[in-house]
């Protein structure tokens, strides 16, 4: 789209056309970019979490889906302990990013490319909220980079026979609050945009993301061009989301939605740290089945 055709249709949009970003969202994506959690950490609830994780789930032989965010990058170091220590043996690993990638690398951990025909025996990853019962939750709300793809990492995480995430109390909730990524065919990505702001109206705001700089809805100067070519729309909605499944059903049926951040995957558990300890869950009726 040209820059004169793009100028025109700027009048049609309903989403905010200056940057007025949620104080919660702000809030919460600074925090997540500024703390840093590693093993030495050995009283964080997420080090028992990543701890807990690896101890209870990985074993010998295992094709292991290897997740992104600071629980993940904790779970894939000591994981590398286990295996100099010889206390795991024959473990292959398939980054879901390349910051799992280079922690993996670090780590000691071999590792393989994913492909279609790829058994994965199991899976874990950080989540940026999950909806308590059901387990749906969201990923992609960390800046990418290089080649990181949403695309990749759910298809890694829904090949996989186990999956864990690995979450915090407060991100373990009903009523979720925040934005929800969206991948948009770059070419037509403003009409796209306007019919995800009809399907949502009054209650989100559509964003493109930007690369670099600050963000606003156009993009800014410089929107994000994903490793496939697509741009990323930000659902950012102002009001708490009733359903995750129903989100994620209504976005697939539109023209030039590729993917979207919402992750469906049966059956899974999440492990749910806190100060006072471990809560082990996962997405069969009776919902809680032990805690730690």
């Amino acid at each position: 789209m040209s820059l004169a055709a793009a100028a025109a249709a700027i009048p049609r949009l309903r989403f905010p056309l200056k940057p007025n970003p949620t104080p919660r969202l702000i809030v919460r994506e600074t925090k997540t970019k500024t703390t840093t959690i590693t093993c030495s950490d050995a009283n964080s609830p997420l080090f028992r979490a990543a701890k807990h994780t690896v101890v209870t789930f990985v074993k010998n032989g295992m094709v292991i889906g290897l997740g992104s965010g600071q629980a993940s990058t904790v779970a894939i170091e000591y994981l590398g302990r286990q295996l100099r220590a010889g206390a795991l043996k024959d473990i292959l690993g398939i980054p879901t990013s390349v910051v799992s990638a280079t922690e993996a690398a670090k780590a000691g951990i071999p590792l393989v490319e994913y492909e279609d025909s790829s058994q994965i025996d199991f899976a874990f990853d950080d989540v940026d909220m999950i909806e308590e019962r059901t387990l749906i939750s969201v990923i992609g709300r960390r800046r990418l980079e290089g080649e990181d793809s949403i695309i990749k990492e759910k298809l890694v995480l829904s090949m996989a026979d186990q999956l864990v995430f690995m979450v915090t109390e407060n991100q373990y909730k009903c009523g979720l609050e925040g934005s929800i990524p969206v991948l948009v065919e770059s070419l037509n990505w403003m009409e796209t945009a306007e019919e995800i702001d009809d399907l949502f109206l009054g209650d989100a705001e559509v964003w493109r993301r930007p690369s670099i700089g600050h963000a606003d809805p156009l993009g800014g100067d410089f929107p994000l061009v994903t490793s496939e070519g697509h741009n990323i729309l930000d659902i950012i909605f102002t009001s708490p989301i009733a359903s995750l499944a129903e989100v994620a059903e209504s976005l697939e049926k539109i023209d030039g939605v590729v993917e979207h951040g919402v992750v469906s995957k049966f059956p899974c558990k999440a492990v749910v740290a806190s100060e006072s300890g471990l809560s082990i869950v996962d997405d069969i009726p009776t919902n809680a089945v032990g805690g730690v």
